[in-house]
């Protein structure tokens, strides 16, 4: 009302202060504007942490996560950086494995960053035969781990270019048997296919009382060797996708519970 009241006598006084108002209310209304894009940019810079990550994650994905998650590298059985283990081999990224590698007396060797597995030494005939070391119970959801990165999930879309379909000589469709053999051939291939790798880490999961992890692997297991089993097209390959997402779903929360 005081503003009105002096519009009444003083106009040319009252134009200089609207003009003044009208000023201070855009650098207000600036200010504030550029207020709330800072605290919006703010919000957008905000991560999500590694646990809270890991508590998004499915049943019994996020239980898993977390139990990698809290794992570490063994302190005990450690050689020295200066023990002849570490000469005359490269770790897979080309790095020298005195700076990213951990080489415990027992011969195997474990990415320092990781705790994924990587190798392990152990004496062979001239037939290269010969049996690794037991793994000790410390180390073994580090050769868990390392043996779902062997399988290489993550590169893995269909690792084969072949149509599920081709046409016969009359031009219709039928049955790729490429297909299903190169499918076949991903899942049980004489102690390199990805249900060896789950055998093995099954193993691992029952020696070490771990529960949700060992239903996870025969879960699994199940779903690939009931594909290799199959002879209709369509269940091979719904049952190879069922098993390969599982597989999936277990390098993505290995990948966020080491990050």
């Amino acid at each position: 009302m005081k503003f009105t009241y002096l519009i009444g006598i003083l106009t040319v006084t009252s134009a200089l202060l609207l003009a003044g108002c009208s000023t201070n209310e855009t650098t207000v209304k600036k200010e504030a504007t550029t207020a709330q894009a800072s605290n919006v940019e703010k919000e957008k810079k905000v991560e999500i942490t590694k646990e809270e990550k890991i508590a998004e994650l499915p049943s019994p994905y996020n239980e898993i996560g977390k139990h990698f998650a809290e794992w570490e590298l063994p302190k005990e059985g450690r050689l020295p950086k200066t023990d002849k283990a570490y000469q005359g081999f490269l770790m897979d990224d080309d790095s020298d494995p005195r700076e990213s590698a951990v080489i415990y007396e027992n011969g195997y060797v474990f990415d320092k960053k990781t705790g994924y597995y990587v190798t392990a030494g152990y004496e062979y005939d001239e037939e290269v035969e010969g049996k690794p070391p037991e793994v000790t119970p410390d180390q073994r959801v580090g050769m868990i781990m390392g043996l779902i990165e062997e399988m290489h999930i993550d590169e893995e879309a269909v690792y084969f270019d072949d149509s599920m379909y081709v046409e016969d000589g009359s031009g219709k469709k039928i049955p790729n048997q490429t297909f299903i053999a190169n499918l076949k051939n991903g899942i049980n291939n004489d102690g390199v296919g990805k249900v060896d790798h789950l055998f093995e880490i099954r193993y691992f999961a029952e020696e070490a009382k771990y529960e949700p992890l060992e239903a996870w692997a025969n879960e699994t297991i199940n779903f690939l060797l009931d594909a290799e089993e199959s002879d209709d097209i369509e269940e091979i390959w719904k049952l190879y996708s069922e098993g390969m997402d599982n597989l999936q779903e277990m390098s993505k929360t290995m990948n966020i519970a080491r990050s």
